[in-house]
């Protein structure tokens, strides 16, 4: 417990420290902020202004914050030194993920605030939307600690504007169906009034199989719990 509490501090830091990291996520929430104060009467639209960006903040700024967190530890060698301490992989994973998701609460209830949601539905959309960084910040994590990290911006972007797209194309709607995102969005588009079970476990598969690629990519490259480096890190 004491490792996942001293790179959760060590992360929360960077992460106010590092300004491509703090400001991608802070675009992406103060855009629609500053298109609602400038234009007050959207009516309708506020809502769908509101959740073109919550779905980009969960499906791109928090797969690339969270490959961010890797790549900077590896150019620092933050990760050679943590395994060397001790730190095991899921200790890593805990406290990068949850400086994360304390970071992605704070900016999903301004998410929520700004699309009007109150009582039960916010607490809905914040559980929901929570789940999806969360996979967004496996997936970020296990794409840049494999040979596959130079596709992380191209998922990252699928996940974050995909789902926009496929609104207005059912092709598109078909292919995306199953992924996390896609579920946020039909969600906030319907003001929380879906099939909630239905999504939550297909979310919850979603994670589910993220984690199952952390723990075999991790095997396949060991990264195990005798060291926290990766490829050479």
């Amino acid at each position: 417990m004491r490792n996942v509490k001293a790179v959760l501090k060590k992360q929360i830091l960077s992460f106010f420290k590092n300004s491509g990291m703090f400001g991608m996520p802070m675009f992406f929430l103060g855009i629609p902020f500053a298109m609602l104060l400038l234009i007050p009467d959207v009516g309708d639209s506020r809502h769908l202004i509101v959740t073109q960006f919550v779905i980009m903040f969960v499906g791109l700024a928090m797969v690339g914050v969270a490959s961010g967190f890797i790549e900077e530890d590896r150019a620092t060698m933050n990760l050679r030194f943590m395994g060397m301490a001790g730190v095991k992989p899921y200790q890593y994973l805990l406290g990068t993920c949850g400086a994360m998701l304390l970071v992605s609460l704070g900016a999903l209830l301004l998410f929520g605030l700004m699309s009007g949601f109150a009582g039960q539905t916010m607490i809905n959309f914040l559980i929901l939307a929570m789940l999806g960084a969360s996979a967004s910040m496996l997936l970020g994590i296990t794409l840049r600690l494999t040979k596959f990290a130079p596709f992380t911006p191209i998922v990252a972007m699928l996940l974050g504007v995909g789902p926009l797209f496929a609104d207005a194309n059912e092709t598109l709607a078909n292919i995306f169906s199953f992924t996390y995102t896609h579920r946020v969005n039909t969600a906030m588009q319907e003001q929380m009034a879906v099939n909630l079970t239905e999504t939550f476990q297909i979310v919850g598969i979603n994670i589910a199989i993220i984690l199952v690629l952390f723990i075999v990519s991790n095997l396949s490259i060991g990264l195990d719990g005798e060291k926290i480096s990766a490829n050479k890190a």
